[in-house]
């Protein structure tokens, strides 16, 4: 599976859990991978969010809260 179909396929998994608000592709050192956004970091989200899916890296990125304006 291609990166970007792996990007969403682990999105559509993690969306119901109330700290992901995101999630994106991202490079460094010529190698992409895959990033979800966090509103907020804790152990519990962090224990659902694997290292690596369907073959590509996983970080996670703290962006907070979102607020409309």
């Amino acid at each position: 599976m291609d990166i970007l179909a792996a990007k969403k396929s682990l999105y559509e998994k993690l969306k119901a859990f109330g700290e992901v608000i995101g999630a994106g592709i991202k490079e460094k050192n010529g190698t992409e991978y895959i990033v979800i956004f966090l509103s907020k970091s804790t152990q519990s989200i962090l224990a659902m969010i694997p290292k690596e899916y369907l073959g590509n890296r996983v970080e996670t990125e703290i962006k907070g809260e979102i607020v409309p304006q």
